[in-house]
């Protein structure tokens, strides 16, 4: 079932978003070179260090995200011992597949979403590609039992109806440089921060709709999840 786990740090620096996505990644990667996860994270600061909240959509992937926090929390440095992880939500594919009959969604983006087009990195979450990107998230992680979703966004069923937030670039680290070498490789990647009011405006089935809100803070949204963009925290979604 798809479930959303917190890691606390007790600490004021903040973790770099390339060393998080390399921890996160020799925990969770069972195919480096796939190019759909099933793991996402986002990072906030709070009044005394900073928390990590991670989504799974594969109950295979608790037990090891588990397993390598133990290793980090007895075996780590500096502040690795103050370290703590819990589980915080869990739902089950049957009970995201009951969508309600809402037809307008609030979704917040707790950090940054971007959307990648070629070598391009675009922040403005469109309907299409924020519910195009959940909607192939449940076709390829979904339990069988709940089957596909069916929803065409060709006719744009779904419109913006408020924005609440700007957009945000931030330069990436991919890796670091050879031995002797130059730079490192990173990529500078503008995405969007805050709320977006969604609302039916076509021929579609609203719960279809509910559901992939739903599930959007258990996958994340669109590019780059893994390396902590693409956050969706839970709002009080339906307005």
């Amino acid at each position: 079932m798809p479930s959303r786990w917190r890691w606390t740090l007790r600490d004021q620096t903040q973790p770099q978003r390339r060393v998080l996505h390399a921890t996160l990644s020799r925990w969770l990667d069972t195919d480096h070179h796939a190019k759909a996860k099933p793991w996402s994270w986002s990072m906030r600061p709070t009044s005394d260090g900073h928390v990590i909240d991670i989504g799974l959509v594969d109950d295979a992937l608790a037990e090891p995200l588990m397993t390598g926090f133990e290793h980090y929390r007895r075996h780590g440095r500096g502040q690795a011992s103050a370290a703590s992880l819990a589980q915080i939500e869990a739902v089950t594919w049957e009970r995201l597949a009951r969508g309600a009959a809402a037809r307008a969604w609030t979704v917040r983006f707790a950090s940054p979403v971007t959307f990648r087009r070629g070598d391009r990195f675009l922040p403005w979450p469109a309907p299409s590609s924020v519910f195009g990107s959940l909607r192939a998230t449940w076709r390829q992680f979904a339990a069988p039992v709940v089957g596909d979703v069916q929803l065409d966004l060709t006719l744009d069923p779904i419109v913006v109806t408020a924005v609440d937030g700007a957009s945000v670039v931030e330069k990436v680290v991919l890796r670091d440089p050879p031995p002797g070498s130059g730079d490192p490789v990173a990529v500078t990647v503008g995405g969007f921060l805050g709320r977006v009011h969604y609302a039916v405006d076509g021929p579609v089935d609203p719960t279809t709709v509910d559901s992939l809100v739903r599930l959007a803070p258990f996958a994340g949204v669109g590019a780059y999840t893994t390396r902590g963009f693409g956050g969706v925290h839970p709002a009080d979604g339906r307005h």
